[in-house]
């Protein structure tokens, strides 16, 4: 599973990051150099203000979102669309890699979302304290746990039609949003699950999906990941438990197939490699199938 070891790399179109693993950050704060650790945050902060403002236009607008869980003070953002048809808005939470919430890549989407009419959440599933990590094995009820936190977060933002909340997730956010639909939450309409592991812990209870959320997920038929037998029991589980569902291969693709930058030898040799025709192929798909989640 890449989610532990995954890297922060300038994305190929030149856009920044932010921000460095989140392991990397709970080592300063408990290691005692509580000064250094208040400047790194001060510049990080700095730094995803930056990000913020060159991802904004005419067109979109991005703030910052503090939103919480369990004492965790998680750092989001959301963006919206400066002009809308209606009062209310769709809103499709987005969940960062395990690289962590404030990177290009991340900001890239939700801008992406705002300009085709959509509110757009992103989730800080980290904190100061967590990593990918902490959500392994048992730790996959803390990631169900979260999820739906946020999405009583995403519910509460100004602008957003109730009835028209979805989520999309790559790599660890990809598993994120899956969990978040095996607890049908009923104000749920869809999720989308970019090359995201697709395993069902015993850690979860098992919920019927019956009227629940559409799920979308895309996989690399190569992704080292994801072998064929989870791909198998994913589409077992899915059909035992009546969700309307589709898994969506692409044929020559590993993992992190949407990720502009992981093009080198060393990244296909570690299973990461990007592919345009995948990453533009479920792209639209995703806008085809928030359409139809969202349609009256």
């Amino acid at each position: 599973m890449p989610w532990h070891g995954e890297e922060r790399v300038v994305l190929a179109e030149g856009k920044r990051f932010v921000g460095r693993n989140s392991a990397s950050r709970g080592r300063e704060r408990k290691g005692g150099r509580g000064r250094m650790a208040c400047t790194l945050e001060a510049s990080r902060n700095e730094g995803l203000d930056d990000l913020l403002l060159e991802f904004s236009s005419e067109e979109v607008s991005i703030r910052r979102q503090v939103h919480e869980h369990e004492g965790a003070q998680l750092s989001g953002f959301v963006s919206f669309p400066s002009r809308r048809e209606t009062e209310l808005s769709p809103c499709i939470m987005v969940v960062h890699t395990a690289a962590g919430p404030h990177e290009a890549f991340i900001v890239d989407k939700v801008a992406k979302l705002a300009r085709l009419g959509y509110i757009a959440f992103a989730v800080d599933m980290f904190g100061e304290d967590l990593d990918s990590g902490s959500f392994k094995e048992e730790g996959r009820t803390l990631l169900q746990s979260r999820m739906l936190a946020a999405l009583e977060t995403s519910l509460s933002l100004a602008g957003v039609d109730k009835n028209k909340v979805a989520a999309i997730g790559y790599c660890f956010g990809g598993t994120a949003v899956l969990d978040l639909a095996r607890a049908n939450p009923a104000l749920l309409r869809g999720v989308v699950s970019f090359h995201g592991i697709l395993d069902h812990p015993p850690a979860l209870q098992d919920v019927d999906l019956r009227g629940g959320p559409k799920v979308l997920a895309f996989n690399g038929y190569s992704d080292p990941f994801v072998p064929a037998a989870g791909k198998h029991a994913f589409a077992e589980e899915m059909e035992s438990k009546g969700a309307r569902w589709q898994l969506h291969e692409f044929g020559g693709c590993v993992h992190a197939f949407t990720r502009p930058d992981k093009t080198t030898q060393e990244h296909k040799e570690k299973g990461f490699f990007y592919d345009k025709y995948a990453a533009d192929s479920s792209w639209a798909m995703t806008r085809a199938f928030f359409e139809s989640v969202f349609s009256p």
